[in-house]
């Protein structure tokens, strides 16, 4: 699953990837818990049979918004002595339960979420249980209706399931926890024109007397139930197909020309998953279905992943943004979530950690070695921050509120970080001869983490024993200060390396061997390996006949780290010029923003000019930004003529530092109405709200921009986002207008949290807490997270009565758990009695994770010939 409301929302709730930290991270004391006190230990539910075979016979009806029919969940006992089945079942009406014909009592226990049935005598393994569930349900999860409304009176009518993690226990009864594997089929009666895809292979599609039509599909490879799905609507189907293969790509009617552009890779990223795995993929066929009002980026059901429509994206979208890192991380799932699958929540990381590298290897395989550098970037710089400013716990706990709670960036991208670092500590060799042996020792199976390290350390003879126990079962990295310096009469390079992470019960020291580069008078770098110990103090010693123009610690950047390397500019300077990975240059480029002066504008400014690869002239031109001197606005100036668009559009957000030199507002103004990219006229109009001094001038440009059409509305989000700070009075009118429902949807959020922001004075609060308070039951899942969010901004403890009553409504666990922190912050800020500061401290907060998404437009984009994601 690609929970990235992520990396294509406007909504931005995470954090800019590229942000350079700094300053030191909070304590732990200050962060929030990542499972609230009292939370038990969660462990896998016992199950008393095997299920082998699901069948699941059912019509669908988009009008009455229900599902109903039979499902006949063949099973066999594992132990002697069953006399009582349990299912799980969330709001079903079941009718009658059969087996072999006679009907069997039962309970439903909506609290446990589960249907007991008696079977009445015992049964044991040599029997072959056909329990047939004949039911009905109206779901308020699990299974989404879809259609046009006096608002949207364009979307398409559509139906589709989202099972993961326990979800589907609200549209069909069966066994709906990872710990089992069953082959599945699904017989979708539906009314014409809308079609049904489901999983695995077309079996028929069977007219009915009643003018309906019957779908029957099969799964054949045995597989965990959250991956079951259906979608149903008018879908076009554009076809393709790799080692023949069919590859779909079904999307909404009128979306055909777009299919390609954002799918056609596809075949590509199954073959190179094929030879990365050693396993050819291994189903009849790979399906992508565009769904409208999806909560998440993508859903890797088997053989027929759910996409957002959002990714759909027209020829001039394409200079900024490619459906590739969603695509590749649902295809990855295929393999690693679908082929294997976790056993328990607690090691979903399996699942997520694994289809968030191989989408970064691929990217490095399509288009080169900093490809996947600026990926693992990415990936680092989204954990960082999530560790900072939210919580800090191990990748595998079985400490969570609920299963939702673990889709994070801890297993996203913590797990392809370590994933990363093993890698390093195997060697190519012993890193892929492991992958494939561990995907080829537990295909169709399901794994635990001991799994994968037994696996890896079998066939490499490495221990990994201090990699997983102290980034994965243990929690936090560790968090380096260090300095050089050179020793003439003995010939040896002295490094200083200092543990500054708080060490607790769960953080502790950390051990593992690190390059360090030693870079000579002529720019030839040495690489030596050392190891670095579990101590706090460490002094690391490498020979060198003479004295290195700099050290580099980790010059490939393949430790899971935070580092602060005591340098003057000039090294940093030098290690930006004459080192050859990516992630050298960018930690070189994130310190030199940081010491400011004349060197570090001096060397930013060549990086931008000179610098081949995009994410390193993007870097550089935020490093710029952040330094804000006259003489970092001229070395800037080149990078609003980039050949690039997304670093035209870094070097415009840049601007937005320099409020003192309104002679750039004609500049903003000429790409807010003449860039061709959307990206960077976006950035634009965030830059103009830097310019409150010059408001005659500058509103009218943004009252201007709100009725510019752009992909995912990001010119419109961020032309009122700036207004809102440089005209609070025409902003408030502008952001009623366009957070209506029936406005542009993709702008709506950002109108939400534009009316927070100039909501805050009090003649204006209660009015815009009502307002806010009237999109809690959006029908777009997005929106009504974008309503929390706002009301929190705002700061009104007066909604929390309506947040209450939305979280009691809230069947969807990760919705509740949203609202339910919304509720949280607003009863803590006016407990504290000081709502002013902390609707401020919310507000910079807010600020700060407003970023991310556009970061991870530009950054997670590859180059523009290939089109275009952290997801």
């Amino acid at each position: 699953m690609t929970p990235r409301a992520p990396w294509f929302r406007t909504v931005r709730f995470a954090a800019p990837l590229l942000l350079a930290f700094a300053a030191s991270a909070p304590a732990l004391a200050d962060r929030e818990p990542f499972a609230p006190e009292g939370t038990p230990l969660r462990y896998s539910p016992a199950r008393r049979y095997d299920l082998q075979h699901l069948r699941l016979d059912l019509a669908f009806d988009w009008e009455r918004k229900t599902v109903s029919g039979t499902a006949t969940n063949t099973l066999t006992p594992l132990l002697s002595g069953v006399d009582t089945l349990t299912f799980h079942a969330a709001g079903l009406d079941v009718l009658r339960v059969r087996l072999a014909g006679a009907e069997l009592p039962f309970t439903l226990d909506p609290k446990a979420e589960t249907l007991s049935v008696r079977l009445g005598r015992a049964y044991g393994p040599a029997d072959r249980l056909e329990v047939a569930i004949d039911y009905s349900a109206k779901p308020r999860a699990g299974l989404y209706f879809v259609g046009p409304d006096a608002g949207y009176p364009a979307k398409p009518r559509q139906i589709y399931s989202q099972g993961e993690p326990q979800l589907n226990r609200h549209w069909f009864p069966t066994w709906d926890y990872p710990n089992d594997r069953t082959t599945t089929e699904m017989l979708a009666t539906v009314a014409p024109p809308f079609q049904a895809v489901g999983n695995g292979k077309l079996l028929e599609v069977a007219d009915r007397p009643d003018g309906k039509r019957t779908y029957h599909w099969r799964m054949d490879q045995e597989h965990t139930t959250y991956l079951v799905s259906i979608v149903v609507g008018e879908l076009t189907r554009v076809a393709d197909e790799w080692n023949g293969i069919p590859v779909e790509y079904y999307v909404p009617p009128g979306d055909a020309d777009k299919a390609r552009r954002s799918f056609g890779d596809t075949p590509k990223m199954l073959a190179f998953f094929s030879e990365a795995t050693g396993r050819p993929y291994p189903y009849a066929k790979y399906a992508q279905v565009c769904v409208v009002d999806f909560q998440w980026g993508g859903m890797e059901n088997i053989t027929a992943t759910t996409q957002t429509a959002r990714t759909l994206h027209d020829e001039r979208a394409a200079l900024d943004f490619s459906s590739e890192g969603l695509v590749a991380h649902e295809a990855a799932h295929q393999w690693f979530g679908d082929l294997l699958t976790t056993e328990g929540w607690e090691h979903v990381w399996l699942n997520e950690g694994f289809a968030d590298y191989f989408t970064a290897l691929y990217k490095g395989h399509a288009r080169g070695e900093d490809e996947l550098a600026a990926e693992m970037d990415s990936l680092l710089r989204g954990y960082l921050r999530e560790d900072a400013e939210r919580y800090r716990r191990p990748i595998v706990t079985r400490r969570y509120a609920d299963p939702i709670a673990m889709f994070d960036s801890h297993t996203y991208n913590k797990g392809a970080l370590v994933l990363h670092m093993a890698r390093f500590l195997l060697g190519e060799e012993g890193w892929w001869k492991g992958v494939r042996t561990y995907v080829d020792r537990y295909a169709f199976q399901t794994v635990t983490t001991p799994d994968l390290q037994g696996t890896l350390e079998e066939v490499s003879g490495a221990s990994l024993g201090a990699l997983f126990d102290q980034y994965v079962y243990g929690a936090g990295h560790p968090e380096l200060e260090a300095r050089w310096d050179y020793e003439p009469e003995a010939g040896v390079v002295r490094v200083e390396i200092r543990q500054t992470q708080e060490v607790t019960g769960e953080t502790g020291l950390f051990s593992f061997p690190v390059e360090i580069a030693l870079i000579d008078a002529e720019g030839k770098a040495t690489v030596h390996r050392v190891p670095l110990l579990a101590r706090a103090v460490q002094e690391l010693v490498v020979a060198s006949a003479a004295r290195p123009r700099t050290v580099v610690i980790d010059p490939d950047g393949w430790i899971l780290k935070k580092l602060d390397f005591d340098k003057p500019a000039a090294e940093w300077a030098l290690q930006l010029a004459r080192s050859r990975h990516l992630a050298a240059k960018l930690e070189a480029i994130r310190a030199l923003g940081t010491a400011g002066g004349d060197e570090a504008v001096a060397a930013l400014g060549r990086a931008l000019r000179d610098e081949p690869f995009r994410s390193t002239r993007q870097a550089a031109a935020k490093a710029l930004g952040e330094i804000a001197t006259d003489a970092a606005l001229e070395a800037l100036r080149p990078g609003l003529a980039d050949k690039e668009s997304r670093v035209r559009a870094a070097a415009l957000e840049a601007c937005q530092s320099f409020p003192r030199h309104p002679e750039l507002i004609p500049e903003l103004r000429r790409a807010l109405e003449n860039e061709p990219s959307y990206t960077a006229r976006a950035a634009a109009a965030k830059a103009l709200g830097a310019f409150p001094d010059r408001r005659a001038e500058v509103a009218p440009l943004l009252l201007k921009a709100l009725s510019q059409e752009s992909y995912r509305e990001v010119v419109r989000s961020e032309a009122i986002g700036a207004l809102a700070k440089v005209d609070p009075e025409k902003a408030y009118t502008a952001a009623l207008r366009l957070a209506q429902y029936g406005s542009p949807v993709e702008a709506r959020d950002d109108a939400m949290l534009a009316l927070a922001r100039v909501g805050a004075d009090e003649e204006r609060r209660e009015a815009v807490r009502k307002v806010l308070e009237g999109y809690l039951s959006d029908p777009d899942p997005l929106l009504e997270r974008a309503s929390y969010e706002s009301l929190v901004l705002l700061g009104d403890p007066a909604a929390i009565p309506a947040l209450e009553r939305a979280a009691r409504l809230e069947v969807d666990a990760n919705q509740r758990q949203r609202v339910e922190k919304a509720i949280a912050e607003l009863r803590e800020k006016s407990l504290a009695g000081r709502p002013d500061q902390a609707l401020e401290d919310r507000i910079q907060q807010l600020e700060r994770e407003t970023e991310v998404l556009k970061e991870q437009i530009r950054e997670l984009q590859p180059s523009p010939t290939a089109g275009p994601d952290r997801p």
